[in-house]
């Protein structure tokens, strides 16, 4: 397809990098770019829903935007086939097409949310590590999206390189927040982005962390 980069961009991001045939009880999970011994090998095909040529499946005369994002549709390359061959084009219509990249668009959609929104909370816990004779000691470590209140981590380290007491690859927030209720002052820490509210330990009011 000649799609410009913009839209071959917004199709990709859309579609997860997975094929987005759906078709009554048949879904297909195949990645689109694959890694094979180290490198990385692009499956995907980017397919028409309305036909390219006169001979083509689905084809339309005078076709408006017919290279467009609105007028693609990704697929592995078995599904490409599938519905544009001859003896099952007559199934895959332009109508069941739309959809199914419609349904497909929104599934990838809904568990990017999922994830985005799932956080780890811990807290009224306290952490003890002891290490002797390492390159590298570490306290704690928390390496996904959470949220921290009342901890304590203690490391003891002795004959070691490096040695750090908190560690995290998701950025480290720290504040004294005042409750909106109760107006008492509590510490919170959060690695990740910020969640939408935390609840206050005193009086257990939901404060908002919106900016």
């Amino acid at each position: 397809m000649d799609l410009s980069e913009r839209e071959r961009k917004i199709l990709w991001a859309k579609a997860g990098n997975r094929c987005s045939f759906r078709f009554q009880n048949s879904v297909c999970d195949q990645p689109l770019c694959i890694n094979d011994q180290g490198k990385n090998v692009v499956v995907g095909q980017e397919c028409h829903i309305v036909g390219e040529k006169p001979v083509a499946a689905r084809f339309i005369d005078d076709f408006p935007a017919r290279e467009s994002y609105n007028n693609a549709i990704l697929m592995c390359p078995i599904h490409h086939k599938l519905i544009d061959d001859k003896e099952t084009r007559d199934i895959y219509t332009i109508e069941i097409l739309i959809e199914m990249k419609r349904i497909h668009e929104q599934a990838i959609k809904t568990h990017e949310n999922m994830v985005s929104s799932a956080r780890l909370e811990i807290k009224d816990s306290e952490f003890s590590t002891e290490v002797n004779g390492a390159d590298r000691a570490v306290g704690m470590e928390v390496n996904v999206p959470a949220t921290l209140s009342n901890i304590k981590s203690e490391l003891k380290a002795a004959n070691v390189r490096e040695a750090v007491g908190f560690s995290t690859n998701q950025g480290l927030t720290s504040m004294i927040y005042f409750c909106s209720a109760c107006r008492n002052p509590f510490p919170a820490a959060f690695t990740g982005p910020l969640p939408a509210s935390i609840q206050c330990p005193h009086c257990g009011q939901a404060n908002s962390l919106k900016r």
